[in-house]
């Protein structure tokens, strides 16, 4: 035998092994998240447009644990997309996945983040809305050109998030502004 065809082996099996296990990680995730609810599909009539926006979609968490990614509903993968911005909510179309809604109603809180799993940009890089999904609430984080305009839309969107932005007065690196949390303050 060649003297490079061990290491060769063992490094070819060691990848393999790597591989298995993220797909079992995978798998694992999917099924503790077996009960969130169906990401929502866009209805045919969701009010006027107020903006469009080009963004990277980097990820959806649970709220409050930006290292827990969401995996449902085409949620589970970094895409370019685009927002559109609506009087009835806001629609993540994102490249290969269905589009995804999510209602006014469901829209807790938004705010600029640094940081969440596996993405870490400039203070305020990220623009973050959190939502309910089902009885679950979850963060979505975009990466945008214009994350202050994009805050600013967001905002204006949802009574929730203006209430949330009023009352904590200033967003966190990491966090967004959010009705969720005690007294009115952003978390961490």
């Amino acid at each position: 035998m060649d003297e490079r065809l061990i290491p060769a082996l063992v490094i070819l099996s060691m990848v393999v092994i790597a591989f298995v296990f993220m797909a079992l990680g995978w798998r694992n995730r999917r099924r503790r998240q077996a009960n969130l609810d169906v990401v929502p599909v866009p209805p045919s009539e969701i009010g006027d447009e107020i903006a469009r926006e080009r963004v990277l979609y980097v990820a959806t968490t649970l709220a409050e644990q930006p290292l827990e990614r969401v995996v449902v509903g085409g949620l589970g993968f970094r895409a370019k997309g685009e927002v559109h911005i609506a009087r009835g909510g806001l629609v993540l179309d994102l490249a290969g996945a269905p589009p995804a809604f999510i209602p006014v109603a469901d829209i807790r809180g938004v705010g600029l983040a640094s940081w969440t799993i596996d993405k870490g940009v400039e203070e305020g890089g990220l623009v973050f809305v959190r939502w309910q999904l089902g009885d679950t609430t979850v963060d979505s984080y975009l990466r945008s050109e214009h994350s202050e305009r994009l805050l600013d839309e967001l905002t204006e969107l949802s009574p929730a998030a203006a209430e949330a932005a009023r009352d904590a007065g200033a967003t966190s690196p990491t966090a967004p502004v959010t009705s969720d949390t005690p007294d009115g303050e952003a978390s961490a």
